[in-house]
């Protein structure tokens, strides 16, 4: 039978019923934190109630305040030499670098400019002296025995003194007679040592330097030695002036004033802020053990088998067809192994239901062996 074909007129006729899908659908704001939202929330107040934990404790105790004063320092040569025929002279004049070599032969004196520089963050009252010394020193390399170590003052003890300042600038010019010390060292050489030692020789000049601060924030003056080193080689056929001495750097005076008592109202505070934070701690570390994914007995059994046997076992990604042949049902994946090594054929794995049931089988001949792991079989 026909059916009638409704028309715009029975469309009139038909009475409008009003929509109610809506009828049981909660109204309001439907509010939800994901699992990784609750984590960071939980762990953020963790982290937050961790610094107001330190802040308690670091502003409860007793504070010591420190009182730093800055110093730069820094030292410096600069020297010329004197040969005794100007005219022969191929080096020229005027100031020369470390790094050039000259004949020793022709050296008369050698002018050094011994410079050093003390420089502070804030004034103060500083009081300096400083000399200079000269050390002859010998030495037969055959022997290893020493010919002479004598010292020579080249400048008396200066001290000076300056008031609110913040900077001390010395500078020492030293007129060294070189050929009267290489004299000297060729005369001890001759005397104490016989044609086939090897003697090596040098001079050091020192330029030793003391400072003592006076700073309105430090009770004690603050000293400072520092030592300003030349060493230049004699009973040599070509002589190079070197700075011994790095006094470039940077450093300061502490001092450690104990400024503020105990605050107990935070350190009580930083107390309980210790409490609530490893309570909360805990109830996190707690709540990630509980919601974390657990294996199955099933799924340990077969990522062991599958870990322990993967040189057997080979994945399938169909199920295999077994249809036309002999299968024979193993009680265990230990019979199943029996039946592998008797055939010598690979195990063939495949998943029929995910984390829940999958079959191991062996294809021979005309016999199939078969194992199927179910967790519905698992105790």
């Amino acid at each position: 039978m026909a059916r009638k074909k409704i028309s715009d007129k029975d469309f009139e006729k038909m009475e409008r019923i009003p929509n109610n899908r809506n009828k049981y659908i909660q109204k309001g704001i439907n509010f939800y934190l994901s699992y990784t939202l609750r984590l960071i929330i939980m762990f953020g107040f963790v982290i937050i109630l961790g610094f107001l934990t330190y802040f308690c404790f670091d502003n409860g105790f007793t504070k010591s305040k420190k009182v730093t004063l800055n110093y730069e320092e820094k030292d410096d040569i600069k020297y010329d030499i004197k040969v005794f025929n100007d005219s022969n002279n191929p080096f020229g004049t005027g100031e020369l670098t470390p790094s050039d070599y000259y004949i020793s032969d022709i050296i008369d004196d050698i002018s050094t400019d011994l410079n050093y520089n003390f420089k502070l963050s804030d004034t103060a009252d500083i009081k300096y002296n400083y000399y200079v010394d000269v050390v002859l020193k010998l030495l037969d390399e055959t022997t290893n025995k020493e010919l002479s170590n004598d010292n020579f003052n080249l400048v008396e003890k200066i001290e000076k003194e300056d008031k609110k300042a913040k900077e001390v600038n010395i500078s020492q010019n030293i007129n060294l007679d070189y050929d009267y010390y290489n004299k000297i060292a060729k005369s001890v050489r001759d005397i104490s040592s016989d044609n086939n030692s090897k003697v090596s020789g040098f001079l050091l000049v020192k330029m030793f330097v003391n400072i003592e601060t006076i700073h309105q924030s430090f009770d004690e003056p603050l000293k400072k030695e520092a030592v300003v080193e030349v060493k230049i080689p004699l009973l040599s056929n070509q002589v190079t002036i070197e700075k011994v001495s790095n006094n470039t750097k940077s450093d300061s005076y502490v001092k450690h004033l104990t400024s503020e008592p105990a605050n107990e109202i935070l350190l009580y505070v930083g107390v309980i802020l210790l409490i609530l934070d490893t309570m909360l701690f805990l109830l996190s570390v707690n709540f990630v053990i509980r919601t974390l994914p657990k294996k199955s007995e099933y799924c340990r059994i077969r990522d062991e088998i599958l870990s322990k046997y993967n040189h057997l076992i080979v994945n399938s990604r169909k199920m295999p067809d077994i249809g036309d042949y002999n299968v024979i049902d193993c009680e265990s994946f230990s019979e199943l192994l029996d039946a592998q090594r008797l055939i010598d054929k690979p195990i063939v794995y495949y998943e029929i239901i995910k984390k829940q049931k999958c079959i191991f089988v062996i294809i021979g001949v005309t016999d199939a062996y078969r194992y199927i792991l179910k967790e519905a079989d698992i105790d």
